[in-house]
């Protein structure tokens, strides 16, 4: 008496479901089996009705977190003997102010442009040595800090870009910026020549700027 075999592939089957089942479970338990799940829905219109009119209201002007933090302090003055120009005193032209909270922890720029090189009128060499000297907040600005060493930059008014820069101060600071005294002759630092034997009727106009810089 012949028997049928029993299939071949029932015990693989068998096998390989109970391996799927064993992945699952382990990866239910570790969390390495991720599903997804998405619906999808569609739109209707509803009530339709005229768009009322927006309200307007007046514009308000917006205020520079930096407002106030630069003053100017004293004019700069030129002595002059013939066509040599000179700076009797040291001078502080302008004060930056970074003190407090709102500034600690951050780092600025600053610089210091001229504004009318158009109006320059009878010079003919103009060049300025200028010094940024560092004070702690709330400190005040003394003209007697300027000895030509402190942070020195010097200003070419070359043409309407003539500026200098100086970048990354800390905030949480007082900054002064101004000029030594200066006989007016140095050509790496303040030089200064009236174009003819009168003194110059024109003078430069400073700005100075702060910004954020980090």
């Amino acid at each position: 008496m012949s028997s049928i075999p029993s299939s071949p592939s029932r015990p693989s089957s068998r096998k390989r479901l109970a391996a799927w089942l064993a992945f699952g479970a382990a990866g239910l338990a570790t969390g390495a089996v991720w599903a997804s799940g998405f619906a999808s829905g569609s739109g209707a219109n509803g009530a339709t009705a005229i768009s009322p009119a927006l309200t307007k209201t007046a514009p308000t002007v917006a205020t520079s977190a930096l407002s106030g933090t630069t003053t100017a302090v004293t004019p700069l003055s030129f002595d002059w003997q013939g066509r040599w120009g000179s700076i009797a005193a040291k001078t502080v032209m302008f004060k930056v102010d970074l003190s407090g909270s709102d500034y600690a922890g951050k780092t600025y720029n600053i610089a210091l442009l001229l504004a009318n090189t158009s109006d320059m009128s009878g010079w003919a060499s103009m060049q300025l040595k200028l010094e940024r000297v560092d004070v702690a907040a709330s400190g005040s600005c003394s003209a007697t800090a300027f000895d030509g060493t402190q942070n020195p930059k010097v200003l070419n008014f070359d043409d309407e870009d003539a500026g200098v820069y100086w970048n990354g101060v800390a905030g949480d600071a007082v900054y002064c910026v101004g000029v030594n005294a200066a006989a007016g002759d140095d050509v790496a630092g303040t030089f200064l020549r009236a174009a003819q034997d009168t003194p110059p009727t024109a003078f430069p106009t400073f700005i100075t700027t702060v910004d954020r810089a980090t």
